[in-house]
């Protein structure tokens, strides 16, 4: 197998690397100094003194080094949730803890070079130090299973995706009401054995939103001619995030491959828009002080889709689905836009949008108007308003004792609301098997309420 495809996530690759990074932190701790050149006597003498050092070195420098580094990770911590605040909830404990591994064995490596007196040991500590940083990257990935292989992680650099420019437009096989796609779609000769993923830019026309690039995936009977016309399914990622996150760590192309090799080509086409706007930005997927994001994915992305693809009329009923922040924003937009959104998957999401708390998030958004938000709010609508013709899944992990919680809210919330809901327990915590598999475990719910195939259930 190519190294590129080794699992980072399970089997011998991440013990190998935790071992070898423990095994480089203790030479970098307790490793002596070597010798300097000259007699036999003046080797002697240098040992000694190298030793001399060596025990300094464990005694006093390492414990301050390790705590010197525990206490910058303390301070970055506090600034990223209290200060920066970038993420509505603070940093894992998995997290800092790594973080301060890697920290600890790069300021350990690097402390040690002025004690090694040959290149080839002052290569190994640096080599020592790069070993530790990236087992501590690895425990960070198979937190959130983000990235099953290398290739994975390099996909951005190894893979590029090609610029959509739009798709020629051919005859359509549409299907009345009351039939499926599946019912009336027979393959054609020439139609590809698996889809294809484009780079697609959808400019805030309406919105003035500077969007980042997005991602589209076309399945076989899309590419065919005739094609049949199919239903759009729009993904979300979550914070921080980037579209594309479902491309690499969702494996969104081989998901949605399986399903179409098994319905004859058939698959929704998958419109995967920026609502974050940069990695770390949160403008909470509202119309507010940060931004007209709902606008956005209403009017601008929705636009966009009309005029570059031939699909499925939105009034007909689309779907919205997300994780983390992208399924808190699509219970959102199902809530404010269900006649664009009717049916929506939310895995792992929030009971509402926020900055960290409620107050923070009214000050900030909306400028201290508690009103506006209630207006926005999904928990508040969900209280006052029916939603008798949607539908959707909540998905949470078994192990997510955060969001999980707040699944399980919404989810009554919803049933309160008139929808129709069923709720969703993966055996994960926040991470990507819950996240993939989320979506993965209802391809056939949401064909079916689109139209493709029969009732799944």
């Amino acid at each position: 197998m190519n190294p590129l495809d080794w699992s980072l996530v399970a089997g011998p690759l991440p013990v190998i690397l935790l071992v070898g990074a423990l095994l480089a932190l203790a030479w970098l701790a307790a490793g002596r100094n070597a010798p300097g050149r000259g007699s036999l006597r003046s080797a002697a003498l240098a040992g000694r003194a190298g030793g001399a050092v060596s025990g300094r070195w464990l005694a006093i420098w390492v414990p301050l080094i390790v705590m010197a580094a525990g206490g910058v990770t303390a301070v970055l911590t506090w600034l990223i949730n209290n200060v920066w605040r970038p993420f509505p909830d603070v940093l894992p404990f998995t997290i800092v803890l790594w973080s301060w591994v890697a920290l600890a064995g790069l300021a350990l490596a690097l402390a040690r070079l002025p004690l090694l007196r040959t290149w080839p040991r002052r290569a190994a500590a640096i080599a020592a130090g790069v070993l530790v940083l990236a087992a501590a990257a690895n425990q960070v990935n198979g937190y959130y299973q983000a990235y099953p292989s290398l290739r994975m992680a390099l996909a951005p650099w190894l893979d590029p995706i090609p610029e959509f420019t739009g798709t020629r437009t051919v005859t359509e096989v549409v299907a009345r009401p009351g039939q499926t796609l599946e019912n009336i779609w027979h393959p054609r000769s020439g139609m590809p054995q698996t889809g294809a993923v484009y780079q697609a830019t959808i400019p805030g026309v309406r919105s003035r939103f500077a969007a980042r690039p997005g991602y589209l995936y076309l399945p076989p009977a899309y590419l065919a001619r005739p094609r049949p016309q199919l239903p759009v399914l729009v993904l979300l990622a979550g914070q921080p995030g980037d579209p594309r996150a479902w491309l690499d760590s969702g494996q969104i192309q081989a998901m949605m491959d399986r399903f179409a090799k098994r319905h004859n080509g058939l698959a929704p086409v998958v419109v995967m828009p920026d609502d974050l706007g940069s990695e770390f930005a949160n403008p909470l997927c509202l119309n507010s002080r940060l931004g007209d994001v709902q606008t956005y994915l209403t009017v601008d992305v929705p636009n966009w889709i009309a005029s570059h693809l031939q699909v499925r009329p939105p009034d007909r009923g689309w779907a919205i689905g997300g994780f983390s922040q992208g399924g808190t924003c699509a219970i959102q937009l199902s809530t404010q836009a269900p006649q664009l959104y009717r049916f929506f998957v939310d895995i792992s999401g929030q009971a509402g949008p926020t900055l960290g708390s409620r107050q923070l998030t009214i000050s900030k958004a909306f400028g201290g108007d508690a009103a506006a938000f209630a207006r926005v709010d999904p928990i508040v609508v969900l209280a006052r308003t029916r939603f008798p013709r949607s539908a959707g899944i909540f998905v949470g992990g078994a192990d997510d004792r955060v969001y999980t919680p707040q699944q399980q809210i919404m989810y009554r919330a919803a049933r309160h609301a008139g929808m129709n809901v069923t709720f969703m327990e993966l055996p994960a915590g926040h991470d990507w098997r819950v996240w993939r598999g989320g979506l993965e475990h209802n391809v056939a719910w949401l064909a079916s309420r689109l139209g493709i195939t029969g009732r799944a259930r």
